[in-house]
């Protein structure tokens, strides 16, 4: 998007228009303080990998990702690509400055950008009280809940209708930590975009009120009562908010600081991102601040560091509201969507390649030798690619053999990149080394093929033929046997399910009488109910009743049995028989 009436930094003559876009990468770079920081920061991880214990950044810088590895140089500035990097804004020195560069950059622009829309800008700062006692982890657990209770999704009414009145569009939100004489200090930076500027009077209002919700959430999530009041100047303290005045969105909150950029002009987005070239005020070390302490062997800053390691990673450095960039894109304004580990890698990458260095030749004669890479930097900055050449048969290796050629590319950029041309390279030489492998098997099997049938025209009844065909009829006699079982068994299961089909239907009948019969028995109560045969229940059997035996005429009368002569029972005289004779 074009905005008319902005002035140049570094001249007094306005320009007629300046164009915003987020996604320009990286400026020219060539100062000596810079390759300075730079050498500091190759020298600081190489040491760290030591002490940290993170995998990633032991990878950093050494690791090749297909190939081999190609220097590049980029405005006066050199690097490498095809190298693994950890993306690790917070414990990686020389990712972290690629990184926290880009989003600066990208930062001021949208300062810019938003102030031309005629809208407001202010920087909130929120910090919360600590002991040395307090274990990082725990405090920076605390802040994150206290921010979802207070300002992020879980946030109450009072922040709620104070964005309505406010007319809060969104904010960035990043995270700062440094370490002092009362322990690990956690705060946040967080920059509100506002529909339109606010006064100094509404100022104050929303630091009160953000104090309030802030402060609340601290005490809810279990963390100490904050103090909005210093009682020595007066300051604010738990909740600070920075308004800019016309014309300085951009670089909000600007002082001098001293870091490993040398003498920086500040501004909001680098308040927001630069923690790599912070220094701590009052006693306060940054954690890079620590990591130098802890390399020149300081115990109790290796621990420091180690406990920072462990909590930093994972945290996000730098955090935007949901919606924001989708509003920005709808205002115009083209944003960088990638990631910090793409931002780390691209930095690393992008440039005009000098040289190739296939994976063998780093690892053994580059990345095992301290030093060598970041001489091979200096001396691309330095000669270019004759520099490289010297350097490298400096150290025995052969150019031609060793080390290559880089591919010439054109300028436009409408080519892969080199990490793209190696693995490419790579990809081209396994599938010529599949090839040959490919036609060494086929000659082979055609080989013994021709062999085989040559044999075979020669010796027809060998014993070992004799047998193959043995083999193969047993074979074919044992499948025409488990054909046959499969179709017995295919069979019995078709009668089977036959069977059940038939006695389905058979239960669906009764069924179907039962159900209309005790509709006809609600239908007519009176009507008397035969009995009726139920399926369900097996039916008893019907008991025979016993032998009725008629008793005799009078003369039959008799003590005596007149079949067996036996003695009658009284109850029997007058029958003059037993009831089995």
């Amino acid at each position: 998007m074009q905005v008319s009436g902005l002035r140049d930094a570094d001249h007094d003559t306005p320009t007629t228009t300046a164009t915003f876009s987020g996604t320009e990468r990286g400026t020219v770079i060539g100062s000596d303080s810079d390759t300075a920081a730079r050498d500091m920061q190759f020298e600081m991880r190489e040491a760290l990998r030591a002490i940290s214990g993170l995998e990633r950044l032991e990878r950093c810088g050494i690791s090749v990702l297909a190939g081999g590895v190609t220097p590049v140089l980029r405005n006066g500035r050199a690097g490498y690509a095809g190298v693994v990097t950890c993306g690790s804004v917070h414990v990686c020195p020389c990712c972290s400055t690629s990184i926290r560069r880009v989003r600066q950059d990208e930062l001021d622009q949208v300062g810019q950008f938003w102030e031309c829309q005629s809208c407001g800008l202010v920087m909130m700062t929120l910090t919360m009280r600590h002991y040395e006692r307090d274990p990082l982890a725990t405090l920076e657990e605390m802040q994150r809940h206290a921010w979802k209770v207070g300002f992020g999704m879980n946030a109450g009414r009072t922040w709620r209708e104070a964005k309505k009145s406010f007319g809060i569009r969104g904010f960035v939100r990043a995270w700062e930590v440094t370490h002092g004489p009362n322990g690990w200090h956690c705060h946040y930076h967080v920059l509100l975009f506002l529909a339109r500027p606010l006064a100094s009077g509404r100022v104050l209002e929303l630091q009160h009120l953000a104090f309030e919700v802030w402060s609340a959430a601290l005490v809810k999530v279990g963390a100490r009562m904050p103090v909005e009041v210093s009682e020595k100047d007066g300051k604010p303290v738990g909740v600070k908010i920075d308004a800019p005045d016309r014309g300085e969105s951009g670089q909000m909150a600007r002082y001098l600081m001293k870091g490993q950029d040398g003498k920086t002009r500040w501004g909001v987005a680098a308040e927001l991102t630069r923690q790599d070239v912070k220094q701590g005020q009052g006693g306060h070390r940054t954690p890079f601040e620590i990591a130098r302490d802890a390399i020149a062997g300081d115990a109790r800053s290796v621990e420091l560091w180690r406990e920072f390691v462990a909590t930093a990673t994972g945290v996000r450095s730098l955090y935007w509201s949901n919606g924001l960039r989708k509003l920005l894109r709808e205002m115009g304004f083209e944003l960088d969507e990638r990631n910090d580990n793409e931002v780390a890698a691209d930095e690393a990458a992008e440039g005009k390649p000098l040289a190739c260095i296939p994976a063998a030749t780093w690892y053994r004669h580059i990345a095992r030798h301290k030093g060598r890479a970041l001489a091979l930097l200096k001396a691309a900055e330095k000669g270019g690619t004759t520099a490289v050449r010297a350097l490298i048969e400096s150290w025995g290796l052969i150019w031609g053999a060793d080390v290559t050629e880089p591919e010439q590319l054109p300028e436009d950029g409408t080519l892969p990149t080199a990490d793209e041309i190696l693995r490419r390279a790579e990809r081209m030489d396994l599938a010529a080394r599949a090839e040959v492998w490919r036609r060494g098997f086929a000659l082979a099997e055609g080989a013994v093929i021709k062999a085989r049938a040559e044999h075979f025209a020669a010796n027809p009844d060998a014993p070992e033929y004799a047998a193959r065909a043995e083999a193969a009829k047993q074979a074919a006699a044992d499948v025409d046997a488990q054909l046959a079982i499969e179709d017995q068994e295919h069979a019995e299961l078709a009668a089977a399910r036959a069977e059940f089909v038939r006695r389905r239907k058979l239960v669906a009948v009764a069924h179907t009488d039962e159900t209309a019969a005790a509709f006809d028995r609600l239908r007519n109560p009176d009507r008397p109910v035969r009995t009726r045969v139920s399926l369900r229940k097996r039916p008893k059997p019907a008991t025979v009743p016993a032998p009725r035996i008629t008793p005799p005429p009078p003369e039959a009368a008799s003590p005596t049995c007149r079949t067996c002569s036996g003695k009658l029972d009284t109850a029997l005289i007058p029958y003059g028989r037993h009831a089995l004779c």
